[in-house]
């Protein structure tokens, strides 16, 4: 008979809770979700097993003995019999069952955090951080030099405060030397991305986005939600925290190859126009580098998306209470701009991040001002929806949840990718 307390690393006069205990360490030590190594799903049975054994079952058995001496014996003699040979096998396919259906809905969301390109540009940004990092290593193992040549050796002694964080980068690089400009590897690969431009998928549906067209491509995956609790938890004066719990549903809105390539071809313009406005835009304040680049790049796309019949894949998120709150986010950061036209120019003061601020924390409390005057329509969407979308807006789901920083951050995040 297998040791079960063993297995949980348990003496056998452990209690309830402490084998309760014993196993939530133990699974999320060796989850398969977290746990590379080669025997995890394994190891992940075994400890699933014992603790089915011990809670479910041994308990009733171990009751009739409550001396442990004479308990141990009777541990034993019972791996002789049949009733634990059919236990042991009826919690072993439990437990496999279970490590099985766990792998799979960790796979399923692995996969989507692929496909969802996420995990693409994190990867990019790790490589353009480690990119400025050996740059600033370069830099900080010379600065002493060029200084001491243009402004005396004695200025040398800059070494004393560059080469031990030059030292500290200069070791991670090299630790990390053969994987430092690729850390991982793209999910979209030239090939993939090419494939998704131009295999066609017929669904035997009308394009959502394109009346005239027949949905053959990639559908656009809608993500809505409704909150079902607010779970709070207090550590003390200093440690207040909230927990959202969700209830999320996903439809696919049927789309043709060509708005597919058109919605793509947006997203990009956004995030290229951003970027001209915020490094070449000639206003010295970068909030209205950032409100300019937006503005440009809704009316670019708009106009594109107009000349080609095809609507957009992100109107769910033009509510009456977002217009609301974005004009009273634009009205807030004028209040607080000057404005020259000769040359032309707009400048902040200093108020501007507390503005800035304030538009991130208590966005989310406007929000619920405007649901509580508006009702559902703060929240409806303005343009026509896809009938499944309407559907669930109309049954209480939301494009996002009304917490500091999201409320404002997501709506700008969807809204550039889509």
């Amino acid at each position: 008979m297998k040791d079960y307390y063993a297995i949980l690393q348990l003496p056998n006069r452990a209690t309830r809770p402490e084998v309760q205990s014993a196993y939530r360490r133990l699974a999320k030590k060796y989850h398969p979700d977290v746990n590379k190594s080669a025997d995890a799903h394994e190891k992940f049975c075994e400890i699933t097993e014992a603790y089915d054994f011990l809670m479910n079952h041994w308990p009733s058995q171990m009751a009739r003995y409550p001396d442990p001496g004479i308990r141990n014996k009777k541990y034993a003699a019972y791996a002789e019999t049949e009733e634990y040979l059919r236990f042991r096998k009826e919690a072993r396919e439990r437990a496999q069952k279970q490590a099985k259906m766990r792998y799979e809905k960790f796979k399923q969301q692995h996969d989507a955090f692929q496909t969802s390109g996420i995990n693409d540009l994190a990867l990019l940004l790790k490589i353009a951080i480690r990119t400025g990092g050996l740059f600033l290593f370069i830099l900080l193992l010379f600065l002493p030099f060029f200084v001491a040549i243009q402004h005396g050796w004695i200025m040398f002694v800059l070494v004393f405060i560059t080469w031990p964080f030059a030292g500290i980068l200069g070791w991670y690089i090299y630790d990390n030397r053969k994987k430092y400009f690729l850390p991982g590897k793209l999910y979209y690969s030239p090939e993939r991305i090419r494939h998704l431009f131009t295999d066609k998928h017929p669904s035997g549906q009308p394009c959502f986005y394109c009346r005239t067209r027949q949905a053959d491509s990639v559908p656009y995956k809608l993500e809505l939600f409704k909150l079902k609790d607010l779970k709070l938890s207090t550590g003390g004066f200093r440690q207040q925290n909230v927990h959202y719990v969700n209830k999320n549903v996903f439809t696919l809105v049927p789309r043709s190859q060509k708005a597919f390539i058109l919605h793509a071809v947006s997203a990009f313009i956004k995030v290229l126009t951003l970027i001209a406005f915020l490094l070449f835009f000639p206003v010295s304040s970068i909030v209205w580098r950032f409100i300019g680049g937006m503005a440009a790049g809704a009316l670019l796309t708009t106009i594109i998306l107009s000349a080609y019949s095809t609507r957009t894949n992100v109107s769910y998120l033009i509510s009456l209470g977002l217009l609301f709150r974005v004009a009273l986010w634009v009205l807030s950061i004028t209040l607080v701009s000057k404005f020259n036209l000769h040359p032309l120019n707009i400048s902040t003061s200093d108020s501007i991040q507390f503005v800035v601020t304030s538009i991130f924390i208590f966005d989310c409390l406007i929000m619920q001002i405007l649901d509580f005057i508006m009702g559902r329509y703060a929240s409806k969407p303005v343009a026509r929806q896809y009938p499944e979308v309407a559907r669930q807006i109309d049954s209480g789901y939301l494009a996002y949840n009304d917490i500091p920083f999201i409320s404002v951050a997501y709506p700008l995040l969807k809204w550039f990718f889509g």
